[in-house]
């Protein structure tokens, strides 16, 4: 994490959790973004006029965004600079903890995270809600990239192999990332916590809000889950500004909400990064029982 964590980690591990909360966590580029607007929508009574009219980041706020800024930046984001002021609450975040905005929230609180459990209070598990999602690695990194690429704009100097190589080095904030999946994932069977794949929603989305349902104890038709599947497409999910908090118009094509798509990783690897990237996920899996739906341990084709 960035030194400035350091600053907020404790009051973060101690907060108070409510019974009424529903947390979300997730390794950044997760599909947190849409699991949020799902989660926000049942949980709401399916108000699209509400989620559109307000800001996911405000209906849905980070925990630790506050920890995340430098504290040379602090002061630019409220000048509002490179639009930053306006991405996912920082504005906000630059002038009082997101921890704090969040402690002093109204009750039923929606949180989202990209710490691990391990970070988080402990009685998380046996008091709320929480939902986890996990992706394929190799994925996240491409995402990840291109986030880097939406917000520091000219001042990323460098491609996506250079950002590769410390992705997999576990260099950047929130990795390691196999270690944060399976913190959740040992603990799936708990009665608070939901854990899905990001792969498993792109293949069949309505069968996993019937699930999310279920654990939120939420009822909804058919009909009606049709049409929330259809709000969250990523074609219409692109064009909602509430969810798509792009930094500006998007830049070199660029948007916070890109692709929604499972194996994208493949267009941006060469031959060398897939051995690497092989070797990354055979190496931090050995010994754990987590399984990635998209990778086979017995399948790997360069080692």
């Amino acid at each position: 994490m960035p030194g400035s964590f350091k600053k907020h980690a404790e009051a973060i591990y101690n907060m108070e959790v409510r019974p009424d909360d529903i947390w979300v966590i997730t390794f950044p580029r997760s599909g947190t973004t849409w699991t949020q607007e799902l989660i926000w929508l049942l949980m709401n009574d399916l108000d699209y006029s509400t989620a559109k009219s307000i800001p996911l980041y405000e209906r849905f706020p980070m925990l630790e965004i506050t920890a995340k800024i430098p504290d040379i930046a602090f002061e630019l984001i409220k000048t509002n600079f490179m639009n930053l002021g306006n991405f996912q609450g920082l504005g906000a975040a630059a002038r009082c903890p997101s921890w704090k905005i969040i402690e002093n929230a109204p009750s039923p609180r929606f949180i989202k995270t990209h710490l691990p459990l391990s970070l988080l209070p402990p009685k998380l598990l046996s008091t709320a809600k929480v939902v986890y999602v996990g992706r394929d690695p190799r994925d996240v990194a491409v995402s990840y990239y291109y986030l880097h690429k939406m917000v520091a704009k000219s001042l990323l100097r460098t491609g996506f192999p250079t950002f590769w190589e410390a992705f997999r080095r576990d260099l950047l904030p929130w990795t390691p990332i196999v270690s944060h999946t399976n913190e959740a994932w040992t603990k799936r069977h708990e009665p608070n916590l939901h854990f899905v794949f990001y792969e498993d929603m792109i293949k069949d989305l309505p069968k996993q809000i019937r699930k999310m349902c279920k654990f939120l104890g939420k009822e909804y038709t058919e009909e009606q889950i049709k049409q929330l599947s259809e709000h969250l497409s990523f074609e219409s999910l692109r064009k909602n500004k509430s969810v798509n908090n792009t930094t500006g118009d998007a830049v070199n094509g660029v948007q916070f909400v890109r692709k929604g798509e499972a194996g994208g990783w493949k267009t941006h690897f060469d031959q060398k990064m897939e051995i690497q990237a092989e070797e990354f996920l055979v190496s931090r899996l050995r010994g754990l029982d987590l399984v990635y739906p998209s990778f086979s341990m017995e399948e790997t084709t360069h080692l």
